[in-house]
């Protein structure tokens, strides 16, 4: 049996956040939060989640569990909650149903089947570069660069880190110096290049989030994006493959 009560902006970030690469996904309640990861099925684009219980006003968990949901039907049971209106999550075994609760408004849906839903493992990279970005400057990159290109090559070294798209007549360019950004660790030049859907999806769900954003870049290797909100208690993290260019 679980059941715990959220303010429905830290419950929506979580569902949208997924959302953008998957339809049904399976969430694993555990003592201490609800957990999730998945990748799309193209298999360009992962995220992993962790929702802590602290981040909960009430959360009771008896015993770990894993749920499967569909994301679609999750998202229009939320969609009549205000950002800070709580919402009330309820899931026992026996009923097989996850019961979203607003105020006196009740939604018992029907879960799905988690042993058709595969383990994801987060693969082991080294990253050499590590970028704090504002959230806010990054996306406003993004949007521009989307009106020209439908990729966008980031690039980093010690002293800069700048992100370049480069459409049939024009280019976008953003670059920041080691001081224009909240922190900058790069022993090595580093550049890859990835595909601005993806990439705006991810970035528009940090927006109005958090302040700032963290991005680990390698040479052709994948983007990791990862943001924090709820002080720390609510973490999202995305990995994202890159378009490798051809010769």
């Amino acid at each position: 049996m679980f059941q715990g009560k959220i303010k429905a902006n830290f419950i929506k970030t979580i569902i949208d956040a997924t959302a953008i690469l998957v339809d049904e996904a399976k969430f694993k309640i555990a003592d201490d939060g609800i957990y999730g990861r998945t990748v799309d099925p193209a298999h360009v684009g992962m995220i992993d989640f962790k929702l802590k219980k602290e981040a909960f006003d009430d959360y009771d968990c008896k015993e770990e569990t894993e749920i499967g949901i569909d994301l679609d039907k999750l998202k229009t049971a939320l969609k009549v909650a205000t950002s800070e209106e709580m919402v009330e999550l309820k899931y026992e075994k026996e009923e097989g149903r996850l019961k979203v609760s607003i105020g006196n408004l009740t939604r018992k849906i029907a879960l799905l089947d988690v042993t058709e839903m595969p383990d994801t493992k987060i693969p082991s990279l080294e990253l050499p570069a590590e970028i704090v970005i504002s959230t806010v400057e990054f996306h406003q990159a993004i949007k521009a660069a989307e009106s020209i290109s439908d990729h966008v090559t980031l690039i980093a070294d010690k002293e800069s880190f700048e992100l370049v798209a480069e459409g049939d007549t024009d280019i976008v360019e953003l670059r920041l110096s080691k001081e224009q950004l909240y922190s900058l660790k790069c022993e090595e030049r580093v550049k890859s290049m990835f595909p601005l859907d993806y990439l705006s999806d991810m970035v528009k769900v940090a927006r109005g989030k958090s302040e700032e954003l963290t991005i680990n870049l390698g040479n052709n290797y994948p983007i990791k994006l990862s943001f924090e909100m709820a002080g720390g208690y609510i973490k999202i993290m995305y990995l994202l493959a890159p378009r490798i260019e051809s010769e």
